[in-house]
């Protein structure tokens, strides 16, 4: 599945120009990949057009108004994402951390504060004294992984295991990923599978060492991702000059 992805993200950089509106069109869907994927992995279940209508302002009596403060929240933590790559900032607990206040708790303490038993994933985390060190570990480690695609996967899998953001932390994990993808210039993607699929194949990383099945799942998102971004980047080529 890897070597597939690499020969899409391959087509993918030798297209030549496309017109605005088909760059505008992959900021917008980036967006959209990575609210629907953070709302499945938080237990909302929503369509993905049911997202286009709420970042679009449009009023809709069936959704809840704490949901468009989330989306638009986490529209802004997208935006500063954005302004990060183009400044070439590395990811560090600094940056997750700004954000996680901006988009889910902006007073009190970030990390966990104690060390309770993850049941949903079947582990038991770090000290909560040691978050700060693991994490700094974790994100100088980064510069060490090739690819961005692989560097997405290592970033949730390290964020989920070290648990710093307590039962946040996958969100946390899913924005830390989304940079890294951003930062290697790869259209996001959303996961295919539920809240406990996810859970499942994150606890046979961290319990059993098995990444297979997690990254296995990670590329192939990535890869159906690039065959449509592909197709809406050829439709969309700017003609050649006469």
């Amino acid at each position: 599945m890897k070597d597939l992805l690499n020969e899409k993200l391959k087509a993918y950089r030798s297209l030549g120009p496309v017109l605005p509106e088909a760059r505008k069109w992959l900021e917008d869907s980036n967006l959209w990949m990575l609210l629907y994927t953070v709302l499945c992995q938080r237990g909302v279940r929503i369509e993905k057009k049911t997202l286009v209508d709420i970042l679009a302002g449009r009023i809709m009596e069936d959704v809840h108004i704490d949901l468009y403060g989330f989306c638009f929240r986490l529209r802004d933590v997208y935006k500063d994402m954005i302004s990060a790559v183009e400044m070439q900032a590395s990811l560090n607990t600094k940056m997750l951390d700004g954000w996680y206040q901006d988009l889910l708790e902006p007073d009190g303490p970030v990390h966990r504060k104690d060390n309770a038993v993850v049941y949903d994933i079947g582990f038991i985390p770090c000290h909560f004294n040691e978050i700060d060190q693991r994490m700094d570990r974790l994100f100088k480690s980064m510069a060490a992984v090739t690819g961005g695609a692989l560097r997405a996967a290592e970033l949730q899998m390290g964020i989920i295991n070290i648990y710093a953001y307590g039962a946040d932390s996958i969100t946390m994990a899913l924005l830390a990923a989304a940079y890294a993808l951003l930062e290697a210039g790869i259209p996001l993607a959303s996961y295919p599978v539920s809240e406990d699929e996810y859970r499942r194949l994150m606890s046979a990383c961290i319990n059993d060492g098995n990444e297979e099945p997690f990254l296995n799942m990670h590329y192939r998102s990535l890869v159906n991702r690039l065959e449509t971004v592909l197709q809406v980047w050829r439709e969309a080529a700017e003609p050649a000059e006469s």
